[in-house]
């Protein structure tokens, strides 16, 4: 049975959800300034949307990419045990 271990030279796997809506709100505010013409309307419930699935994909990626402490523990207690460093 093979074990996954954490990448112990990785760093901080999760962005928050704050910077990625920032960032799509930055990207957004230039398009409709220079090259898309959408309403404030639109332009408010695109963002809206954006602020309810940022969280939710962020969450799903960081805990894809993220382990608690007992769990690497547990996964090196594994590895240690099938002889592996």
């Amino acid at each position: 049975m093979s074990t996954q271990v954490p990448n112990s030279g990785a760093t901080e796997p999760v962005l928050s959800a704050g910077t990625i809506t920032a960032a799509v709100t930055a990207v957004l505010t230039l398009l409709t300034a220079y090259a898309i013409p959408i309403s404030d309307g639109q332009q408010s419930a695109i963002l809206g949307v954006i602020a309810v699935i940022a969280p939710i994909v962020v969450g799903i990626w960081g805990r894809a990419k993220a382990y608690a402490p007992a769990t690497v523990a547990r996964l090196l207690n594994q590895r240690r045990a099938e002889g592996g460093n």
